[in-house]
């Protein structure tokens, strides 16, 4: 028998909802009321005018709030930017001094006078390491084994009255194994002998973190002017 309007059952919410997207067919004893376009549009637009007070309100909150963080993660930044720069110069200061009694006597032998200049720079060599074990006692840098070894700088002259050298203190060997070849890890310096004088300057240098880094010439703190090559 046909359903009538005494004996009709009311579809519950989802029976409603399934006719509505017409994904359920009622039987014909289910009363499901037509959709209330009507309501919806009033309501559709009540929502939108609220959405858009809240977004109103929300949104410059948000940027505020970004432009905040954006602004303490700024300053936090040039802070340690600071420190780090204060870091570098202080230990990138200075150290000088003179090995006159090597200096050779006026007329001196070219041999001679090459000897001396060894000499100069094998008594630098020991001044560094000396200057890194200070450092060490001190904790700024880990204990150091030795030897320091220098070398010309890359592109400066091997001759005349001036020589630029690149040094290495080892702290430790690292020996041979299978996945790798024998090395050793160190501190670096720079150092500036003078043939003329027979007095030298050195200066321990920042090393860059990570291999092929590029660093950024805006943030990099230059030698002073004692151990640059002029």
């Amino acid at each position: 028998m046909d359903g009538t309007a005494g004996n009709q059952r009311r579809a519950s919410v989802i029976e409603i909802v399934g006719v509505w997207l017409h994904i359920w067919t009622a039987p014909r004893d289910v009363e499901v009321p037509p959709i209330p376009w009507r309501k919806l549009a009033l309501w559709t637009a009540v929502g939108a005018v609220v959405l858009g007070i809240v977004l109103a309100i929300m949104i410059p909150r948000i940027n505020q709030g970004i432009a905040e963080r954006n602004a303490k993660a700024a300053a936090e930044q040039a802070h340690a930017q600071k420190v780090n720069r204060e870091r570098v110069i202080k230990l990138q200061q200075p150290r000088t001094g003179e090995f006159a009694a090597l200096k050779p006597a006026a007329g001196a032998s070219a041999l001679e006078v090459d000897s001396a200049r060894q000499q100069l720079v094998t008594s630098v060599e020991s001044a560094i390491t000396a200057d890194a074990q200070k450092r060490a006692a001190t904790g700024e840098i880990s204990k150091v084994q030795g030897p320091t070894t220098c070398t010309h700088s890359a592109g400066t002259p091997t001759t005349g009255p001036v020589g630029i050298f690149d040094c290495y203190t080892i702290v430790r060997h690292v020996p041979k194994v299978q996945t790798n070849v024998a090395g050793s890890i160190g501190y670096p310096f720079r150092a500036v002998l003078n043939y003329s004088t027979f007095t030298y300057a050195f200066c321990r240098t920042e090393q860059f973190p990570g291999e092929q880094l590029i660093p950024d010439p805006r943030t990099v703190v230059q030698l002073p002017a004692a151990c640059r090559a002029s």
